[in-house]
């Protein structure tokens, strides 16, 4: 009897360590956002895999209940510390309401692209929502986009007689509403922002698109991840390679998507400081998670509209088995999301994120 409870102890002794351990991790992946990619490269890792992270710590409570109740409050804890990363990664926004104006941001594969297979195109997502402005990544110039659509393309026209597709290269706008082109931030790598001035009713609006850092990831790389994530084939052999062409490239992202969110973050708090009533918008793809430095900084004080307007966790990236959240959309804090909606048309390597406001005496 003695000897069974003796291998009963240390095997719960065993399993607490896994626990303690577990919540380490997944603290650290709630809380990467607050270290600077430079300083810690792995850290950022571990942020990127926060939903992975998480589902251990979950697992360890039913195992607690059954065997060792009071250990359970190891892993419940660490969930009342990060609640507010929970609800980032699954809202509980129930319901819609009442809109006056709508947001689309959409990472459009070049617009004139279709993935294959897909029955739709990303100009029909576009209409399908018909939102008031479209913030547009990896877009391309008009004319190469009407040769592309033709009549559908006049469609897109008379909805949206303001239009700019090649700020700076690779971001657009289409907007109902008079619009102006304020700035572009570009570097050697691409165009990360341009930022637009226009109005929603009498208020003024600045709209930041923003498309940050990729990963740089070519057909092999794709591939040799494609591999690792194959649960048919287990060999260790996959490995290979993923240390110098995968980590490496990571780490060299996360670090040049800071530098890019610092400087878009500058021009943020410019414009809140210099025009402070005006409505204020960032949307686009950070190519980063909700629990990334380049996320944290960006968004500041703003609102999350996912966070705000949405039900249950999402993924907006939808190819190369990269399934994550790293489109987003923010706001002013004075302005709230009354429902978020992310698409299911896989027209793009991108969904589109969609956003429902309502602003009091809001005059069209």
């Amino acid at each position: 009897m003695t000897q069974k409870f003796s291998i009963g102890t240390w095997l719960c002794r065993i399993l607490l360590a896994c626990n303690v351990l577990a919540v380490l991790v997944y603290l650290t992946a709630a809380y990467a956002g607050y270290v600077h990619p430079s300083k810690s490269g792995l850290i950022a890792m571990i942020g990127l895999g926060y939903w992975i992270a998480l589902i251990p710590v979950l697992l360890f409570i039913p195992v607690w209940l059954i065997f060792r109740v009071r250990y359970s409050l190891v892993s419940v804890a660490a969930l009342l510390l990060t609640i507010p990363q929970l609800l980032t990664l699954s809202p509980l926004h129930f319901g819609g309401g009442d809109h006056n104006f709508r947001l689309m941001t959409y990472n459009a594969l070049g617009l004139i692209f279709t993935q294959e297979g897909s029955p739709t195109t990303t100009v029909d997502e576009i209409l399908n929502y018909d939102p008031d402005f479209v913030c547009l990544q990896e877009s391309f110039p008009e004319n190469r986009v009407k040769e592309k659509y033709g009549d559908q393309w006049k469609e897109v026209a008379e909805k949206y007689p303001y239009r700019n597709l090649w700020a700076g290269e690779y971001l657009g706008f289409l907007s109902k509403t008079p619009t102006e082109v304020v700035e572009v931030g570009k570097d050697e790598h691409l165009t990360y922002y341009a930022l637009y001035r226009t109005e929603i009713g009498d208020r003024k609006a600045y709209f930041f698109n923003v498309h940050l850092q990729s990963i740089g990831l070519n057909d092999g790389d794709k591939q040799l991840y494609r591999n690792i994530t194959d649960i048919e084939d287990n060999r260790l052999s996959k490995l290979r390679g993923v240390r110098s062409r995968l980590m490496s490239k990571l780490r060299t992202a996360f670090v040049r998507r800071a530098a890019q969110a610092e400087t878009i973050k500058a021009k943020i708090d410019s414009i809140r400081t210099a025009v402070p009533d005006a409505a204020v918008f960032v949307c686009g793809d950070f190519n980063d998670t909700p629990y990334s430095y380049s996320y944290r900084t960006i968004r500041g004080n703003l609102r999350d509209a996912y966070a705000d307007g949405a039900f249950g966790p999402t993924i907006t990236y939808n190819a190369d088995r990269f399934y994550f959240h790293i489109d987003q959309v923010f706001n002013t804090p004075d302005l709230k999301a009354v429902n978020t909606e992310v698409g299911d048309s896989k027209a793009s390597d991108h969904y589109p994120v969609i956003v429902d406001y309502y602003l009091p005496n809001l005059n069209k």
